[in-house]
């Protein structure tokens, strides 16, 4: 998905088929924070459910991004080249694990270019990433030695996935009628089993390009202007 190229449809859809494109998140276990938990929590205020699936504090929008849809424009599937800002903001889960990107949005996966950004914890910790490609967001599991194969990889793309399962749903930020970032929520078991989409929970921020910030892009940083070679800070 190319953030520069947002197409919107007039179309006459019935209300199942809408909410066939949203896979469903579940209330989490007790004692878990929910997804207006944690966005109150990373960005202030009280979030609370502002439609069918989406939230709001009353200064920054919460808009649940499409999961499925014909072919791949307009899901959460593929992400634009260029620089982001990344803040791990939650972990509900006993595993461990890393957060980074695959690149490409081809073929049969490409999965052995995954490259970890982020641990899981300790929650608040950043990175900037700058991607020259087109590409997909991940976790890579880890449920500890006792397990065979114990790492596994979970991507923003479904058919990634065992069983082609959605591990990954995420919401736009707006402030003020303006994108200024994006939040992204995990899950970590296989097939999805509970549901939660809570394990991993990373906020991101668009960082402007030079070239964008004349231009006038700040509020979308300068999306499909970024250029330069992929890097990854600690």
């Amino acid at each position: 998905m190319r953030f520069a190229t947002i197409i919107t449809a007039a179309a006459t859809i019935s209300a199942s088929a809408a909410s066939a494109q949203y896979t469903h998140v579940r209330s989490p276990s007790h004692g878990e924070a929910s997804h207006s938990e944690i966005l109150s929590s990373a960005l202030g205020g009280n979030f609370s459910s502002s439609g069918s699936r989406d939230y709001s504090n009353g200064m920054v929008f919460a808009d649940r991004m499409k999961d499925s849809a014909h072919y791949s424009i307009g899901t959460d599937r593929y992400w634009a080249a260029g620089t982001y800002n990344v803040k791990m903001i939650a972990k509900e889960a006993a595993y461990t694990h890393t957060f980074g990107t695959v690149e490409g949005t081809y073929g049969g996966g490409n999965l052995g270019d995954y490259q970890a950004i982020l641990a899981s914890s300790p929650v608040g910790t950043e990175a900037t990433v700058t991607m020259d490609e087109d590409f997909r967001w991940a976790i890579e599991t880890d449920r500890g030695g006792n397990h065979r194969n114990s790492t596994t990889l979970y991507t923003s793309r479904d058919w990634d996935n065992p069983w082609s399962t959605d591990h990954m749903v995420s919401y736009r930020l707006f402030k003020n009628g303006n994108l200024f970032g994006y939040a992204l929520f995990f899950e970590d078991i296989k097939y999805c089993s509970d549901k939660d989409y809570n394990d991993v929970a990373v906020l991101l921020t668009l960082v402007p390009t030079p070239q964008a910030a004349m231009l006038g892009l700040t509020g979308l940083g300068g999306l499909g202007l970024m250029t330069g070679r992929r890097r990854k800070s600690m």
